[in-house]
Parts: structure tokens; C-alpha cells; sequence
């Protein structure tokens, strides 16, 4: 332990350590293997950055003719200019490095200081090409002020509008944050920091406020501040380097943190060291979809490292440790008391609930506990509830098939419409350009419209086009349901994993006053979540993206390497007016991806509701 508090030897670490994988803070100093080139999706993230933050810095700077813009290269020659400009109170500094806080280990630079009243304290501003609020959706409450008028003096709230909840924004403003405390330029009233989003205005927000839902030492959430969140997870980097340094110089010091499976994975350099790793051997748990943190380390705290060890586990057991049944005291009663003993003479008669779960399992007698399994059992002392569901989603990932029936299912059943319209969106941090509809008449009416539209837009994505494009495409989608109406046909609507598409609808919902009638769709048994329809029926122990398990029905994409990262960077040619037959040769790759999408949806639906009752059940792989 001594190792993990002496951070002393731990050099300044920048304002993104604290939001990333921990194992990739570790890989960073200790380099195992030759990192992952950035991806053409990375590369893109970051050039739009910094070509955003670039604009908006160019937009500040005759809005605040006073403000002191650093434009030399040296980081020391930056961060002396930064600190003699604040001592001299300037109202703002732009592109400026704040000075290294030795004690806290911190560098970092802030993309605008913002001068706050008449004393020589700051507030940090970071530049982000995203979204930063939305109206009439959950988030955090803040304000917002101009970029004429910056300061959160100026700032104002806006009833309906709530600002985005970005972990890695936060804990970056709350990084400045205490780098501007240890300098001595904070404010004493209140932290604050603001971030400048898509929509060019500053959104302000209290470090302060408790927004945060984290685990506690009694096992159960509790909401916390940015700057505890910060907080902890910095120091928690710092330990884990600090360990990192003392096993470079020493290979026996174990490491602090071991490879697991998060969705940093997929664009993180070290997936090259981290991924052989945890997919040698059976696999790690943390590979199995949904496990999360909490039950990755409950699994490690009962001995569980891989699959194997997972689908070993008892399915019985771990159905009544999901249900909160403590097995314990029933499992010491074997070998001590009468096999038959009730079960209620064990527990207690009041525990009512564990009863029923024990006689729903077969279990009325000490005699009955003796087919559980121990091993199992030992998780009630941190029991979850995706226990038994991991148990078997193991078992299928270990499996000979591709898919298995989930238990008790014994014909897959899908809602199904006389005519049904497959949805899928297209988004980039601006908005939603595309949306793609498909249309099947399965009733036979030929006057129905079927086949494939995209309301699309390749103009620069303004929020007026961006609501006009989804008016456009609720008013067809509305005059269809109207008419099936008017038919007697019923029609079923579409998407694979409806979150995305629910949130942008609502938000755009709002914008054109429609959100009572987008929200009775939604909620309606008309608009159909085919990634719910699959999950609650079938386990496939890996993914369900729908471009893994729309292969299951035979279908492939006509684009090469198909994904919605991707396509982000082919939007960025697409809507480039200065090479109109890569624009052209973009939008038809998109385009085609799009049709393939829904296609693809409506293709699945086809399988689920023919084929997919023939996979086998998961009982097959054990009891």
C-alpha cells in the first residue's frame, strides 16, 4: 500500500485521465506491445475537434477584441504568457495553458478563461464539437449565456431545455477546476465551468451539484458531485501509474489493474494488448455482454475468471441468488440438521418471498438443499440480478450453435402488421441527416407504397433543416398510418434498438410541438423494438448489433466494412461541396447503407418468425 500513496514519482497527467479506462492510464506508461494506429473514425473525431474549436476560438476573437490569444507552441512559453495575462487581468485568454499544479500532479489547457467580476479569478471553458443540450429531454440543470457575453453572470436558464450529462466534459471542466484552486485563481463563490457545444453558446455548469449516481460502501448508490467524481477517479489514476512505475523498476510489485472488457475497447490503442488477453483460453467474463464493472468484479471476488467457470455454475442456484434468496444459512444447515427439516425452520417463516422462490425451485426441505450448488450459492453475500442469465449466456457463447432459445421459450413470436415499415436514422454530432423508411405491404393491396425512401438532407445541418427533415418524414409516416387505418389493415413500425431513434424523435419532437403524438407512437404497441423482440428470446452469448445477428437470416450488406462509426466519415466527404464525385460517390455509400439497414431489420423479422423457433434451447447446454 505504500507504493499505491507515494504519487509522488507520478508525473502531471492531463484532463483526460481521469474519464479513461483505468488499464489504458496503466498501458500508457508501461507500453506493452505496439498500440493500435487510430482508426479513420479517431482520426476523425479529432480533426473535427480541433477544426471546430479552431472556429469557434476565430468567432470569439473579434466578439472580445480584448482578450489574449496564445499562439506560441511552447508549452512553458504558453503557460508564463497564460499566468502573467491573468495577473493582469485580462477579461479573457484564449488557446492558453494554465500553470502545472505540482502537489495535485495536473497539466492541462483550457480552451477559454473567462474572467469572473472584477476579481483576478477565472472559470474554464472547453470547446466541443457535440450537442451540449436539448429541449424537453432529461439532463442536467444549467444555463446558458452568448459568446458575446460569455460569463455565467450573463447566463440564463431556459424553462424546458436541459443540458447533455457528458462524464468526460465534466470531469475535464472539474480537472481546470482544481488546477485553477491550486493556482489561486478560482472563484470563492461556487465552481463552475462551461463547455461551447455545436450550438455555439456556452452551457454552464455546477461542479457542485450532486448529478452523478456512483456505488457506496453499503452497497448501494449514491449520488455524488463532479468534483467527487474527479476527484476520485483522478487519484485513483495516479495510484494506479504510481504502482505501474514501481513495477517497471520491479516486476514483482503486482499491477493495480487488469485488462477488462468496456465499451472504451473498441477505440482504445492497447485493445491490441488488452484483447489476446482476455480472449486467450475460455474467455474472460467481461467479454459476455451487459456484465459491467459490478459483475465483472463479483465474479472475480468468487473465483470465476472466465467463461467455463461462469457456465459451470449451478442455473438453479444462481435463478434464487438473483431473486435475493440467501442460501446460506439453508446450505450450513447440510449434514447438521435432518434432511427433512423444513426450509421454513431454517430461514424463518416471515422471509415469505424466499419461501416462494424455494418452493417455486423444488427446495421445502434441508434434504432438497443438498442439489444446490455451494459455489453458486456464495454469491449471496453481493447478489445481482443478471446472475442466472449469465450463467447461460456463457453457456451459449460456449456453445456449438450460433443461437439459443432462452428458457421456456419454445416458438419465437414476433409482432407482426399487414403492413410494416422498417425505421433507421443516420446521425453525426449535429444531427439526424438521414432517415431511412422501409416499406412491406404484407396484406396484398397493391396501393400501398412499399419499398425503400430516404429523407435526406446534404446541406450544412442547421436545426431548421434538421426538424424539417423529421417533420417530413412524421408527415409520411402519419398519412401511411392513416391510410392502413382506413384500410383495416394494421401497421406495425420498426427499428433495431430503439434508444437512439427514441431519443432523437423526442428531442425533434419538441422542437416542432409534436412530442404528445410522437410520444403516444412510441409508447404504442405500433412502433416495435425488433433488438427487444430478439433479446428477450433467443441468447446468442455475444453481441446483438443488429450487423451481428442479421447474418442469422442470411442477409449481408452491399457496402464494405458496414457500421454507423464509419459512417461518419463518409458523411464528412458527402457534404463536402469541394469534390462533388467523392460528395456523389458518398452519399450513394450511405444511402446504401441506410436501405440495408432496414432491409436488413425487415430480413431478421423474416428469420425470427420462421426459422429462429428451430435453434435449440439453451436448457440442452445444462440444468
Amino acid at each position: 500500500m505504500a507504493v499505491r500513496n507515494d504519487v509522488s514519482v507520478v508525473g502531471p497527467q492531463g484532463a483526460y485521465v481521469a474519464s479513461r479506462c483505468p488499464v489504458w492510464a496503466q498501458w500508457d506508461l508501461l507500453r506493452p506491445c505496439e498500440p493500435l494506429p487510430p482508426s479513420p473514425v479517431a482520426e476523425r473525431r479529432v480533426e473535427r475537434g480541433r477544426s471546430f474549436e479552431a472556429e469557434v476560438l476565430a468567432r470569439l476573437v473579434p466578439l472580445h477584441p480584448t482578450a489574449v490569444v496564445m499562439d506560441v507552441e511552447d508549452r512553458e512559453e504558453r503557460e508564463d504568457a497564460t499566468v502573467a495575462a491573468m495577473r493582469e487581468g485580462a477579461a479573457m485568454v484564449l488557446g492558453g495553458r494554465l500553470p502545472g499544479d505540482v502537489a495535485g500532479r495536473r497539466a492541462g489547457e483550457p480552451d477559454v478563461l473567462v474572467r469572473a467580476g472584477g476579481s483576478l479569478a477565472y472559470r474554464a471553458v472547453d470547446i466541443k464539437a457535440h450537442r451540449t443540450h436539448d429541449e424537453a429531454l432529461a439532463g442536467v440543470e444549467a444555463t446558458w449565456s452568448a459568446l458575446g457575453a460569455p460569463g455565467p453572470e450573463a447566463a440564463q436558464a431556459r424553462a424546458g431545455h436541459w443540458a447533455h450529462k457528458r462524464r468526460g466534459d465534466m470531469l475535464q471542466l472539474a480537472h481546470y477546476q482544481r488546477m485553477l484552486e491550486a493556482a489561486g485563481f478560482a472563484t470563492p463563490d461556487g465552481r463552475l465551468g462551461g463547455i461551447i457545444g455545436v450550438e455555439e453558446e456556452v452551457v454552464w455548469h455546477d461542479l457542485d451539484a450532486p448529478v452523478w449516481l456512483t456505488p457506496s460502501s453499503t452497497g448501494k448508490q449514491k449520488r455524488r458531485t463532479t468534483m467527487e467524481v474527479y476527484d476520485f477517479e483522478f487519484d485513483f489514476r495516479l495510484d494506479i501509474v504510481a504502482v505501474a512505475l514501481a513495477h517497471k523498476a520491479d516486476e514483482a510489485v503486482p499491477l493495480l489493474v487488469v485488462p477488462v472488457r468496456t465499451s472504451e475497447c473498441e477505440t482504445c490503442p492497447w485493445w491490441s494488448w488488452c484483447g489476446p488477453v482476455l480472449k486467450a483460453g475460455a474467455g474472460d467474463v467481461s467479454l459476455l455482454p451487459h456484465t459491467g464493472w459490478r459483475a465483472f468484479r463479483a465474479h472475480r471476488d468468487h473465483g470465476v475468471a472466465d467463461l467455463r467457470q461462469l457456465a459451470d455454475l449451478d442455473h438453479r442456484t444462481a435463478t434464487l441468488v438473483a431473486h435475493g434468496v440467501d442460501l446460506r444459512p439453508l446450505l450450513g444447515a447440510v449434514g447438521h440438521e435432518p434432511d427433512s427439516t423444513p426450509v421454513e425452520d431454517i430461514i424463518g417463516s416471515r422471509k415469505s418471498a424466499q419461501l416462494a422462490r424455494l418452493r417455486e425451485a423444488g427446495v421445502a426441505t434441508v434434504g432438497d438443499a443438498k442439489a444446490l450448488c455451494p459455489k453458486t450459492a456464495s454469491y449471496c453475500d453481493e447478489p445481482f440480478a443478471g446472475l442466472a442469465d449469465q450463467v447461460d449466456t456463457a453457456r451459449t457463447a460456449l456453445g456449438p450453435a450460433a443461437v439459443y432459445r432462452r428458457r421456456g421459450v419454445e416458438t419465437v413470436s414476433v409482432p407482426r402488421g399487414d403492413i410494416e415499415v422498417d425505421i433507421d436514422m443516420e446521425n453525426v454530432e449535429d444531427g439526424v441527416y438521414l432517415w431511412g423508411a422501409l416499406v412491406s405491404d404484407r396484406s396484398g393491396e397493391s396501393q400501398v407504397p412499399a419499398g425503400y425512401r430516404a429523407f435526406v438532407t446534404w446541406e450544412p445541418l442547421r436545426p431548421a433543416r434538421e426538424a424539417g427533415l423529421f417533420a417530413e418524414l412524421w408527415s409520411w409516416l402519419r398519412e401511411l398510418r392513416s391510410l392502413a387505418t382506413a384500410r383495416g389493415l394494421a401497421l406495425k413500425a420498426y427499428c433495431y434498438n430503439a434508444v437512439a431513434e427514441n431519443g432523437q424523435m423526442r428531442r425533434l419532437a419538441a422542437v416542432l410541438g409534436l412530442s404528445d403524438e410522437v410520444e403516444v407512437f412510441i409508447s404504442s404497441g405500433d412502433w416495435v423494438d425488433l433488438m427487444k423482440v430478439f433479446e428477450s428470446q433467443l441468447l446468442t452469448g455475444s453481441s446483438v448489433g443488429l450487423k451481428k445477428v442479421a447474418p442469422l437470416s442470411g442477409f449481408a450488406w452491399e457496402v464494405e466494412d458496414p457500421g454507423g462509426d464509419l459512417s461518419m466519415v463518409h458523411y464528412e466527404t458527402a457534404v463536402d461541396p469541394s469534390a462533388p464525385a467523392a460528395a456523389q460517390e458518398a452519399h450513394n455509400w450511405l444511402l446504401t447503407y441506410n436501405r440495408n439497414d432496414v432491409e436488413a431489420t425487415a430480413a431478421l423479422r423474416d428469420w425470427l418468425s420462421t426459422s429462429a423457433s428451430q435453434c435449440p434451447p439453451v436448457e440442452s447446454l445444462g440444468n
